[in-house]
């Protein structure tokens, strides 16, 4: 176990709707397939109390597989993207969703998310703790618009930040069972990161089976920044 789970094991846990309260939810996800890693069953809890959703993907993800043939950069982009769309429908059929395309691994640090942001949302994005670029950057773009935005809460996610030895009080989010159900779903959904289903580059991103496992059976967390 890391340093980061063995600290959050005692952390206090808090139900979807408690934690948003009366505010719209928008995640903000640095790939597609973040929304559903981090966050996939508290949109699915707080859209079924029926909690107005948003969720932002902000790169392409088009360099997971960087030596593909059969998926070059466009194709796989195209194909993230309908991944994307399919496990946030599986997630939250009626949030509304916003493809910004940018440039997976060199979202520049002037794109801004202001303008997609309903009034007193409350926005996710992943945690600056987690050690990849894109969500680093995507924790700034999160905290720039809360910055221009008095009305606007943030908190933080963990996604890769939960393997580490970093430490930081969080909440647990206390999952439904037809959540944890149609996070398994959803997950499902993103083939591309999931499984071998592009086989012609050895060296793309397919995420380990024990870690799928990990963020299906272990709560989702919260970080208040």
């Amino acid at each position: 176990m890391s340093g980061f789970l063995e600290a959050a094991a005692a952390a206090p846990i808090i139900h979807p709707t408690d934690l948003v309260g009366a505010r719209p939810l928008v995640i903000l996800a640095p790939h597609p397939d973040d929304e559903t890693l981090g966050c996939g069953a508290l949109l699915f809890d707080c859209a079924a109390a029926g909690v107005p959703c948003t969720v932002i993907c902000v790169t392409d993800g088009s360099r997971s597989h960087p030596n593909s043939r059969a998926y070059p950069a466009m194709a796989l982009a195209d194909l993230r993207r309908g991944e994307f769309e399919a496990a946030v429908s599986m997630l939250a059929p009626y949030a509304r969703t916003h493809w910004l395309g940018l440039p997976d691994c060199g979202i520049p640090p002037d794109a801004g998310i202001v303008d997609l942001l309903p009034p007193n949302a409350l926005l996710l994005a992943t945690w600056e703790g987690d050690p990849h670029i894109d969500h680093e950057m995507t924790a700034r773009l999160a905290a720039r618009a809360a910055a221009k935005r008095p009305d606007i809460a943030l908190m933080l996610y963990p996604v890769w930040g939960r393997f580490t030895d970093r430490c930081v009080p969080v909440f647990h989010l206390h999952a439904s069972p037809a959540a944890r159900h149609a996070k398994r779903a959803a997950l499902a959904c993103h083939r591309s990161q999931m499984t071998s289903l592009i086989q012609d580059d050895p060296e793309g991103f397919v995420m380990e089976d024990w870690r799928q496992q990990h963020f299906l059976e272990t709560e989702e967390i919260v970080i208040a920044p």
